[in-house]
């Protein structure tokens, strides 16, 4: 039997990096700024005592993704120099402080394992010494700790580090097995419902990456890999597929991004079974794809629970891409940009969805105590989507492959502010076969005489007013021609968004919010803005290539 007492003698094999980032923040990095969570580190990054959440981030390593993205001789030597001073610093394991959590521990290892190509050249076999004994002293922590981490994607970074680590590292494959037996059923008792619950697509990519890089890690060294694991890929698989764009990115919603560069394709190359979207909603997205044009809805309530703490109001908000470029956008992520970024971010207006006089569909606690975090306590309580049979009847979304010649069709619904105003909001959506144009038409409604006394009652002289959001991607560029807007797209081509004349349409200035970015990325949207006189309005709209109708 292995005697685990004594340090390892290197890998079994060379390890390949299985994570690349944005050579964006890489080039960052390299010029002495490491960006988390809207603080700026320099000169010695672990000098600094950042808030919990930026302090996880730093001590996961996850940013040596980026400095890999740059790879040049000065991205290693910076790579490797952080990583030694971390060993000198962070000898003795504190379970009670962040940079010794189990999933933050094992996103190190995985970090440090997988560039290991970054840190070890040029080290000599007593150099190279303290990185390995290292990755044992987070073996044996992550053996005895990993169960304290939560259920989801916290408890698979977890396991999959000590998995991965033991199945790299010579002299410790005795723990691998039992490792990746563990993750395996910890990721099937969890299932995919568990996995998928926060509703942030680009979390469920990352538990899958988890589960494809072990699954790789065990074929690479002649391990069988338990059943287990290829299963829960399998299933996870239709899910992703269901919510990639036209130009491979997944939406942004519910705090997650769009994934890192080429990460999804990879993860799905993977899973076994017919390369098939799943059917109806997936994580609560409706999907509609005619040619090479794709649109994700948001089509339940957002998440309760742990999950409600990055909850964003995004219901009935959408993102639509046009063959390889992002047209209709949401503003993503603001918690890589500080606080207020990450509150501005979550409200329905930082979404393309209508929004009722600066109200969002979905509310963060009133009542929060001083250090709770903010959550979303008012959410709709009915949400729906999909199509009308012959009788009328509401069927599960079902817009069927994109090459079919009929038009793409969704009808959907909310009542986030049935209690507040008495107010129904629908929205109800057409995508033409070749996918150059899609029709829209908003709708706000008192249903019932009891929505219709709550309205009376706050309805103001004036009217109600609300706005229909439409977030453009940076890369368009947008100018006002009368009442419609029209868009250019960086090949040149021209769209317009039109209205039927209800609203008035303008231009405001909008952002991306993408953490593989320093800052905000300025851009534009398009706002129609009308107001409810009555018990019922609607508005029309049409974006379309220009000379399509």
């Amino acid at each position: 039997m292995t005697d685990t007492t004594v340090a390892p003698r290197g890998f079994l094999r060379r390890p390949e990096p299985k994570a690349i980032g944005h050579s964006g923040r890489g080039e960052q990095i390299v010029a002495g700024e490491l960006h988390l969570g809207g603080i700026t580190l320099t000169g010695d990054f672990f000098a600094a005592d950042p808030p919990p959440t930026v302090a996880a981030e730093l001590h996961g390593f996850g940013w040596l993704d980026d400095l890999a993205a740059v790879g040049s001789p000065k991205a290693r030597a910076i790579a490797q120099d952080h990583v030694l001073r971390w060993l000198r610093k962070y000898r003795v394991p504190h379970g009670d402080r962040v940079e010794w959590l189990p999933e933050v521990a094992g996103r190190r290892v995985l970090r440090w394992i997988f560039h290991a190509g970054m840190v070890l050249p040029g080290l000599d076999r007593d150099g190279a010494g303290p990185y390995f004994r290292a990755l044992d002293l987070h073996l044996n922590h992550l053996r005895g700790s990993w169960y304290d981490a939560v259920d989801g994607i916290d408890r698979l970074e977890a396991l999959a580090g000590l998995a991965i680590g033991a199945m790299y590292l010579r002299d410790r494959q005795p723990v691998a097995t039992p490792a990746l037996i563990a993750l395996a059923e910890e990721a099937d008792a969890m299932g995919v419902d568990t996995l998928a619950e926060s509703r942030a697509p680009e979390t469920l990519l990352e538990a899958m990456a988890l589960l494809v890089w072990a699954q790789e890690v065990a074929t690479e060294i002649g391990l069988d890999a338990p059943p287990e694991l290829a299963a829960i890929i399998s299933q996870i698989a239709p899910i992703l597929r269901a919510l990639r764009h036209a130009d491979g990115g997944l939406p942004s919603f519910h705090g997650g991004g769009r994934g890192a560069a080429g990460r999804l394709d990879r993860c799905l190359r993977a899973s076994d079974g017919a390369a098939l979207p799943s059917h109806g909603l997936a994580m609560g997205y409706a999907r509609m794809a005619r040619s090479r044009t794709t649109l994700i809805l948001d089509a339940a309530a957002p998440p309760g629970g742990p999950a409600a703490v990055r909850a964003h109001a995004s219901t009935l908000g959408f993102e639509l891409t046009v063959q390889r470029q992002p047209l209709i956008i949401n503003c993503g992520p603001g918690d890589g940009f500080g606080p207020l970024w990450a509150k501005a971010s979550r409200a329905t207006a930082c979404h393309s969805a209508l929004c009722l006089a600066g109200l969002s569909s979905s509310r963060l606690n009133p009542n929060r105590q001083e250090g709770e975090p903010d959550t979303l306590t008012e959410r709709p309580d009915l949400v729906w989507a999909g199509d009308c049979d012959a009788l009328g009847n509401l069927t599960a979304p079902d817009c069927g492959p994109a090459h079919s010649p009929e038009p793409a069709h969704l009808l959907s619904g909310h009542d986030g502010w049935l209690a507040s105003h008495g107010l129904t909001h629908l929205r109800e959506l057409w995508l033409q076969p070749d996918g150059m144009s899609l029709r829209g038409e908003d709708s706000l409604a008192a249903l019932d005489a009891s929505a219709q006394a709550r309205l009376n009652q706050i309805l103001p002289e004036a009217g109600l007013a609300f706005d229909i959001r439409f977030h453009l991607h940076p890369d368009i560029q947008a100018r006002m021609h009368g009442p419609e807007a029209h868009l250019t797209l960086p090949n040149g081509e021209e769209w317009r968004l039109s209205h039927d004349g209800v609203g008035a349409a303008r231009l405001e200035a909008s952002c991306l919010l993408d953490r593989a970015l320093a800052a905000p990325r300025p851009s534009q949207q398009v706002v129609i803005s009308a107001a409810l006189q009555g018990r019922a309005i609607q508005i029309g709209w049409t974006l379309a290539r220009s000379g399509v109708r």
